[in-house]
């Protein structure tokens, strides 16, 4: 028998519930603190391993499981693909390499790692836009899935916020790529995604206190994509074999990076200096369309103080990790007024 945990998700909110899954005669049972369900293994789908990212299982009926434990995943659903095999063996298992061969393997393993968020910098700007655009729209795909749901915004208000974006980035470098779509997700949020996209949650624009506050939530995720921070986060996080493949231009790589993207830009914050130069764009972007910086600092105390900090809320709580409304970035978005 094969067993383990995960956390589910059921695929209309952004709750999720940890449980206990045991393979039964070609039979998946899933339980939780009070339910246990029985599915056949056949119709639930493993997505592709990716090194470093949870394995994902998608039920027949829209839920998902997450799972750290790749092995019984990898057991109870093999890799028929030999690159896949041979990518992922690479990534995670260099150390059964015998002899010469693992000491060179892991010579080469040592300086990369060392050097792998220096080198994801110059790989991401070496991405064509052709893959950056299938990137985000395979991202995009997968979180409206899973996570996100239709807008319930009226259509009136969601153009007219469109109008409102395109004014606000007119005569920008790269104006032409960027675009907004809306979502309902359960939580304030908003993410770009490579290739120019940016998602914003109804429950943001319910969420800020006027417009410039919400064009400064803008701003500053304008301000990821310019830096290419959702490429070179999923580079970062995706290891060696992918990034290596990635460079190369394989279709295995640029695959790797399309199934591990949703799950790296919902589970990994920014680091501090990428939102450092998301700020500072956002804060130049702001002035030059004549919004005031103050927005920016409004907002964040906005969505901190009407949260409790994010500690009554954990859909809040987690918006406030990976988009920290620190006294800092205040401070510094208010000297830039």
């Amino acid at each position: 028998m094969i067993a383990f945990d995960g956390v589910l998700h059921d695929g209309h909110t952004a709750v999720a519930f940890p449980v206990h899954v045991e393979e039964l005669h070609g039979d998946l049972t899933i339980a939780d603190a009070t339910v246990t369900a029985r599915l056949p293994r056949a119709g639930i789908v493993a997505d592709a391993p990716v090194p470093g990212v949870p394995r994902t299982l998608r039920l027949p009926d829209g839920e998902r499981i997450e799972t750290a434990d790749h092995a019984a995943v990898a057991a109870l659903w093999p890799e028929r693909r030999v690159v896949a095999r041979m990518a992922y063996a690479l990534e995670s298992r260099w150390w059964a390499v015998s002899g010469s061969v693992a000491i060179i393997a892991a010579c080469i393993w040592l300086v990369v790692a060392v050097v792998l968020p220096l080198v994801a910098d110059p790989v991401a700007r070496q991405m064509s836009p052709k893959v950056e655009t299938y990137l985000g729209e395979q991202a995009l795909d997968s979180l409206d899935a899973t996570v996100l749901k239709p807008s319930r915004l009226p259509e009136d208000e969601r153009a007219e916020w469109a109008d409102k974006f395109d004014a606000f980035v007119a005569g920008e470098k790269g104006e032409e790529r960027y675009n907004i779509v809306f979502r309902h997700a359960g939580m304030p949020n908003a993410f770009a995604l490579p290739g120019g996209t940016i998602v914003i949650t109804d429950e943001m624009v319910d969420a800020v206190g006027s417009d410039d506050e919400l064009l400064a939530v803008l701003a500053h995720e304008i301000g990821h994509i310019r830096g290419r921070h959702a490429m070179r986060l999923v580079l970062q996080n995706s290891g060696v074999a992918v990034l290596m493949t990635a460079l190369a231009g394989d279709a295995v790589g640029v695959t790797f990076l399309a199934v591990a993207l949703p799950s790296i830009l919902l589970q990994s914050g920014y680091s501090r200096n990428f939102e450092s130069e998301a700020d500072d764009y956002a804060f130049a972007h702001m002035k030059r369309h004549g919004v005031s910086a103050q927005a920016f600092a409004d907002v964040m105390r906005r969505l901190e103080k009407e949260t409790g900090g994010g500690r009554d809320d954990p859909s809040m709580a987690r918006y406030l990790r990976s988009h920290p409304a620190t006294a800092e970035r205040v401070r510094r978005a208010e000297e830039a007024r």
